[in-house]
């Protein structure tokens, strides 16, 4: 700094462009912290209604399981009361003939519990007697079906909000550069002695103030 007045013009100039990029790093700031908190506000909202669809469809396959033991009961006694007919027909038609209207009307109560059956189709009897229905498949099904369900997981709101939030504080930072930058530039200008004292300040502002705007133009450029 030998030449006062190119020092001069340098230091007001630097002093300038430090508080112009202060301004505009704590706009962006701002406005980044507005796009986190939005996305905040609204990964709270998506995590409200993804937990009541699944609680819904949790629901559903509960309701099924409280159907599987009746759709059991007739459809396996419908299964004996055959075996049962098929043994008399050839001995006794006549009961034979009775468990058949019997088989037909157990028959009848299994069919008419299957349309209380949401979660999952295809409910028979299997030839051991039970009900094939495992509950993590169906529920596993019926969440991988839910259209809305699989929107509110693909918007990954909840990361969008985290990432807004970093680069709120990476922007923070920057900001803080920028205002040290120009404690030095502003110490530089006013002090009128000790030159040395007065160039490290200088030397130390400009520093600030190159670190900073790399700083910005990075953290812009990176996201």
């Amino acid at each position: 700094m030998h030449h006062p007045e190119r020092s001069a013009a340098l230091l007001a100039l630097l002093i300038g462009f430090a508080s112009i990029m202060s301004a505009v790093i704590a706009w962006r700031a701002s406005l980044a912290s507005i796009e986190a908190s939005r996305y905040e506000s609204l990964a709270v909202q998506q995590q409200a209604r993804r937990q009541q669809i699944e609680r819904e469809l949790e629901g559903m396959v509960e309701q099924d399981l409280r159907f599987v033991d009746a759709f059991q009961e007739h459809a396996l006694a419908a299964r004996q009361l055959q075996a049962q007919a098929d043994s008399l027909r050839s001995t006794d038609p006549t009961s034979a003939d009775q468990l058949d209207l019997e088989t037909q009307g157990e028959l009848a109560l299994a069919r008419s519990v299957i349309p209380f059956f949401v979660g999952a189709g295809g409910i028979h009897l299997a030839d051991d007697g039970s009900v094939p229905y495992d509950p993590p498949y169906v529920l596993r099904n019926l969440q991988e079906g839910n259209a809305e369900l699989r929107e509110i997981k693909s918007q990954r709101t909840l990361e969008l909000a985290q990432r807004a939030d970093s680069l709120t504080l990476s922007l923070i930072a920057v900001a803080a550069l920028m205002v040290a930058s120009l404690f030095f530039l502003t110490v530089a200008q006013v002090t009128r002695s000790l030159a040395r004292i007065r160039q490290a300040f200088f030397v130390a502002g400009a520093v600030l103030v190159t670190v900073g705007t790399l700083g910005f133009l990075l953290v812009e450029v990176l996201g």
